[in-house]
Formats: C-alpha cells, structure tokens, sequence
C-alpha cells in the first residue's frame, strides 16, 4: 500500500509520462498532443480519461447539471452510434446512467481495460490503450459533433 503522497506521485509519474509519449506520436514532432478534452464546444461534454486500481477508461462524457438536458445528448448521440461506433471502429460500451466515484451521475460512451495506474510495468500497455482509443474517441466525435450540436428551432 501506498502512503498518499506516494501515490500522489505515480499519478503524477504517470501522466506525465503519457504526456511525454505523446510528443513522439506522428505528426507531433516533438510537442505534447493537445487532446479535445472539454474543448468540444458543446457544453456538458467532454472526452476524458480515467484511471485507477481496476481499470483504464476513455470516455465521451455528458456531464451536464440538468439531468433532462443530459439524457436528451444522449438520445442524439445514441441516435448516431451507427456512425459514432463506425467512426470509432470498434463496439462501445454504451451507458446512460453512469455513477462516478462520489456519487455524481453522468452519461458516457466509452471502452476500458483492465488496468492498475500504481503497478509500472502496465504503464507501456495503459498508455498504448489510451492514446489509441482517445484518437479512435475524438476521430468518432467528430464525425458526430455538428448533428450534436445543432437544434432545431
């Protein structure tokens, strides 16, 4: 077990170290990958990371306040997710009430492994699966994201 400072410092460790093999991607050239993130330009989504004890995820997440407004996102998205798992190029797992540590509900669209953040040796295999599947996730976004945005009137 780990004091909370050790830990501290492997997550810190760790994405740092994600961050470093981002810059060695194609087309980088030596720069840290910005990811789109919670720059998505449609408020109450975002593409995220999430890392613990048991398991590596990436998500699109629709974290919306209002629950109406959430699952209403949803909905669209779900009604793309020919295209958005196309895009993606693989099977999502597809959840609209997701339950976050603390409690806190949101929708999400995602894939995971399972994955231990605090043991080293699955830092080369955790890191390929994120990268990897963050690029499938924003690449699969994007052919979705002006029929999430748009409303009609």
């Amino acid at each position: 077990m780990f004091s909370k400072e050790e830990a501290k410092e492997l997550r810190l460790e760790f994405w740092h170290k994600l961050e470093n093999r981002t810059r060695r991607l194609p087309g980088q050239r030596g720069k840290k990958r910005k990811w789109i993130g919670d720059k998505t330009e449609i408020k109450g989504l975002d593409l995220r990371f999430d890392i613990d004890r048991k398991k590596a995820i990436v998500a699109l997440e629709i974290n919306h306040r209002s629950e109406e407004k959430r699952l209403e996102m949803y909905e669209r998205l779900e009604a793309a997710k020919t295209i958005f798992e196309e895009a993606f190029g693989k099977p999502l797992i597809w959840d609209y009430l997701y339950e976050k540590p603390g409690g806190k509900q949101v929708c999400r669209v995602y894939v995971e492994m399972k994955a231990d953040m605090y043991i080293k040796e699955q830092w080369p295999d955790i890191s390929y699966f994120l990268i990897d599947n963050m690029m499938r996730m924003e690449k699969a976004f994007l052919e979705v994201k002006d029929f999430l945005k748009y409303r009609p009137e």
